[in-house]
């Protein structure tokens, strides 16, 4: 596709979880591995007018769901803050800062001071109705290989709660994910193409991760694009997690939003009216049908003239007009979907109740029928909502918000929320900026991620590659404070990269779960001659496996100490003793190699091994 010509116009909101030790707003522990709640809350969210006197579109949409919210409490990671039954408590000053260096990394405007706001949230996901979040920064930028990128806003804010469970009038939340404090970076919509929207997710991402106060793991990030193309609409497509994916949300919902204005105007051509979905009962067509769905259920249906055939257009590769509207009326009407003429009626078993229905409801050649299997009442609202789809395509694509699917589609979520939705937090104070303090942050700004791959290799002796595995995986600083603690660079980095990947492969254990503090004591027993370097992946494995057992009694169960050149000498020299009938074998060096180094197990060096196997070994020729 011609994105130029096509006008495409994309920017990128990316949300990313601090790690400074607390909550935002309070002292609870940010964790999301207590799997036992200690209470339950019930609430309902009721929609209020704003001060511009209407209540915003999203909530109007979210009240008509009518849903229960029942919020889970933990020990360690909830407090009367989550519950929404105290006030705030003052703001985490670690997370402040991370924030402003972050800010500054990628030459943001700070301003005077910070102005704590709320920002309206409508679907649960806080016990308060909103969102309390700050400006840290603005008008900066992003350089990337197709251009520089604006950075429009870097706020600092605190996470939702976790969705637990989804039902269709009750919704689980776990309270512990509220309050982590999380960073929000949006930035201008010039990303011209889907690999520039990668690319822009995959270098601000690099520059969270250089503070070095970053969680790092699945759901710890969360990115959200925007789109449009000329005579289309803004589209935020939300919880795009996979950076290898997001070229292809983009190019689905440029194709999406291609094919619809198609659409239109070939509807506008056939001078289509809009759709006045006059719903009929017809649940006596269907009654004795052989279709599970309909068979003595409640069937309603409409005509919708001049329509034959759109349903099943193709708005991206997997994904037909028909499942964009069945995914709309579900959302909205609340039914699991429809059933119309441009589906493969023979797998419903319905052609012949359809052909009926057809007469009943006078259809002429080039009609669609659809029918909702529901109450009254929801067929109705549903098959509605469905007329409505319809229109909207007609007049203009919606500006809404969509949730990403893995396949690169995405799927209806509910209108944009309006713009008027932010207002100052009365609980707590602003908190000015000083020319000292940001003086102060500036003069010790973490060195980005790029840099210092480039200058580890240089210093270190490493090549690139090894360089960028060492510091992507975030242990970029504690690579470089054990060198200059005397540990051998090159042993260091292979273990820190392959023999690490190859517990993880081989194993399958979470070689991510090794903390700094588990690397740092095991090359200081390995410096000290405590640990025997074929035995290193061995004891990475079991600290793994046994996260509270200590060092010394790893090495004690693996008997993985070093042991002196006599002992070595000792063990071959019996080994050759007892098997002294291979000394004249020309394999003997390779046979007797091998059961020196079951014996050993690892504990010492396999040159000073053979060099001993081969003086013992001559005593014994003839």
């Amino acid at each position: 596709m011609d994105y130029e010509k096509l006008g495409l116009k994309c920017g990128i909101e990316i949300h990313q979880q601090l790690d400074t030790g607390r909550k935002l707003f309070c002292s609870c522990e940010p964790t999301l591995d207590e799997e036992n709640p200690d209470r339950k809350i019930i609430r309902r969210l009721r929609p209020v007018k704003g001060e511009g006197g209407t209540i915003d579109a999203a909530v109007a949409e979210e009240k008509m769901k009518n849903r229960e919210f029942h919020y889970f409490s933990y020990p360690r990671s909830t407090c009367l803050v989550e519950m929404d039954e105290e006030p705030p408590h003052e703001m985490d000053s670690a997370s402040l800062e991370t924030s402003i260096e972050a800010g500054m990394l990628m030459d943001c405007i700070m301003p005077d001071e910070i102005i704590i706001m709320r920002k309206l949230v409508i679907d649960g996901s806080d016990t308060t109705g909103f969102q309390r979040t700050c400006l840290i920064g603005f008008d900066g930028k992003v350089k990337t290989s197709f251009g520089d990128v604006g950075i429009t806003n870097i706020n600092l804010e605190e996470d939702s709660a976790q969705i637990l469970n989804r039902e269709e009038k009750e919704v689980h939340f776990g309270l512990n994910r509220l309050g982590i404090p999380l960073i929000e970076i949006g930035t201008t919509p010039d990303v011209r193409t889907p690999e520039q929207a990668r690319e822009l997710a995959e270098k601000i991402g690099m520059i969270l991760r250089s503070t070095g106060k970053v969680k790092r793991g699945l759901g710890t990030i969360r990115q959200d694009i925007n789109v449009s193309i000329k005579e289309g609409a803004r589209v935020e497509i939300k919880g795009a997690q996979d950076l290898n994916t997001i070229p292809k949300w983009v190019e689905y919902e440029v194709e999406r939003q291609m094919r619809l204005i198609e659409i239109r105007n070939e509807l506008k051509e056939k001078k289509f009216k809009d759709v006045v979905a006059e719903v009929k009962d017809v649940s006596k067509i269907f009654k004795d049908s052989e279709c599970k769905i309909t068979n003595g259920k409640t069937t309603f249906a409409i005509l919708i003239p001049g329509f034959a055939g759109y349903l099943k257009r193709h708005l991206t590769p997997t994904r037909t007009l028909g499942n964009e509207i069945a995914n709309y009326v579900k959302v909205k009407g609340g039914i699991k979907g429809v059933i119309h003429t441009d589906e493969n009626l023979e797998k419903y078993k319905l052609e012949k109740e359809f052909l009926e229905l057809g007469k009943f409801m006078k259809a002429k050649e080039g009609d669609t029928l659809m029918i909702a299997v529901a109450s009254k009442k929801d067929s109705e609202k549903s098959l509605k909502v469905a007329a409505e789809r319809i229109n909207q395509i007609l007049s203009c694509i919606p500006e809404e918000t969509r949730r990403a699917l893995e396949d690169g589609n995405s799927e209806y979520m509910r209108p944009l929320p309006g713009a008027s939705r932010m207002y100052p937090e009365t609980d707590l104070l602003p908190i000015p900026l000083t020319k000292e303090m940001l003086l102060d942050i500036g003069s010790h700004l973490p060195e980005l991620w790029d840099d210092m791959i480039l200058r580890l290799a240089k210093d270190y002796g490493i090549s690139t590659e090894i360089s960028n595995q060492i510091v992507r995986s975030g242990r970029g600083h504690l690579f470089e404070k054990l060198v200059k603690g005397g540990a051998d660079a090159r042993t260091l980095a292979t273990t820190l990269t392959i023999t690490l990947s190859e517990i993880k492969r081989q194993e399958g254990l979470p070689v991510e779960d090794l903390t700094d503090k588990n690397i740092e004591d095991v090359f200081s027993y390995f410096a000290k001659g405590k640990i025997n370097k074929p035995l290193l992946p061995k004891v990475f494995s079991e600290m793994i496996l046994n996260p509270k057992t200590g060092l010394d009694e790893i090495i004690r169960k693996l008997d993985a100490h070093n042991i002196t050149h006599d002992e070595v000498r000792e063990i071959i020299a019996k080994v050759v003793a007892e098997n002294k009938e291979l000394a004249n074998n020309e394999r003997a060096e390779k046979i007797l190699m091998g059961m020196c180094m079951e014996k050993l197990r690892g504990r010492a060096d396999g040159k000073i091994v053979m060099d001993v196997l081969r003086e013992e070994i001559e005593k014994h020729r003839c």
